[in-house]
């Protein structure tokens, strides 16, 4: 081989791994650390429509145009702990927000390397925008990627959020129990049937459609949910009677946590943890119930 074919054949060799570069920034890095992700594919049943029929509203089924938004457009807030290489399969903490920002919490990254979890939580997603039409779609097509990305563990696949967010989650949870295997709903949580208000007339509002039996059913058999407040959190009395006369009586593996002297707030990460061990020791440990 001369010195011509032998630069010829580098030149090659430099235009392939190029080539295999462009394909490997296409298909999306796999990053670790704390950084913005973007997607550019959603999961199709994550569509306004599909979501609809899921929740059973068809009654409420015409959209205006633009309905639906565009992934490439959508940013989330991302972190993987630095020991992630791919071997072993990691757990999954889809944040909803209840302000504009999907980020951890500072110093929060040492809970997720401890317990080998991946944070994802999407920006534009607080309780100002539309449940049905980007919150929980947001939420959903963060699984969808982030599972194509990562080597996820499907049984720990949790759904978590705080005040209004932490009311999405729980949503999410019921109707999509497939894909969340678990929830922490921090100070906001929905129900899906009446209840009364313990030591007060009248009914809490109900805005949780009843999740289809077959969800419902496998959320019973396999989730694992923690509804946390504080001492002085405005939902704190909500709270406990959606555990007690709710969600206990109906699901297997429940936890309800009360900080002491936390308001509507976020919860200090020891707290916070306590939830993440029952998430991932429940299913174990916790005894079913007598009836329902």
């Amino acid at each position: 081989m001369n010195v011509r074919e032998k630069g010829l054949n580098a030149c090659v060799a430099a235009l392939l791994a190029c080539l295999a570069l462009a394909e490997a920034l296409v298909a999306g890095e796999v990053r670790t650390g704390a950084f913005e992700a973007a997607f550019s594919e959603r999961w199709p049943e994550s569509s306004v429509r599909n979501v609809h029929e899921r929740m059973q509203q068809r009654s409420r089924m015409r959209f205006p145009a633009g309905s639906d938004y565009r992934i490439g457009e959508e940013t989330y807030a991302a972190y993987v702990p630095p020991d992630y290489n791919g071997e072993a399969a990691y757990g999954l903490l889809v944040w909803v927000s209840s302000g504009e920002k999907g980020d951890m919490p500072e110093g929060w990254s040492a809970l997720m390397d401890k317990h080998k979890l991946i944070w994802i939580g999407a920006h534009r997603s607080g309780n100002e925008h539309n449940l049905t039409a980007r919150r929980m779609p947001l939420a959903l097509d963060a699984v969808f990627n982030m599972t194509k990305k990562y080597n996820i563990d499907p049984n720990r696949v949790y759904v978590s959020g705080d005040s209004g967010g932490g009311r999405v989650a729980s949503i999410l949870a019921m109707h999509y129990s497939e894909v969340f295997s678990g929830g922490i709903f921090v100070v906001g949580v929905e129900y899906w049937d009446p209840l009364p208000m313990s030591g007060r007339p009248g009914q809490f509002w109900r805005p949780m459609p009843k999740p289809q039996l077959a969800y419902l059913a496998l959320a019973r058999k396999r989730g694992r949910y923690v509804l946390l407040t504080g001492d002085h959190d405005t939902n704190r009395a909500q709270t406990h009677d959606y555990y007690e006369y709710g969600y206990r009586k109906k699901l297997r593996h429940v936890l309800y946590i009360q900080v002491p002297g936390m308001g509507h707030e976020m919860p200090p990460m020891e707290w916070y943890e306590k939830a993440i061990v029952f998430l991932d020791t429940a299913m174990t440990t916790t005894p079913a119930p007598q009836g329902n």
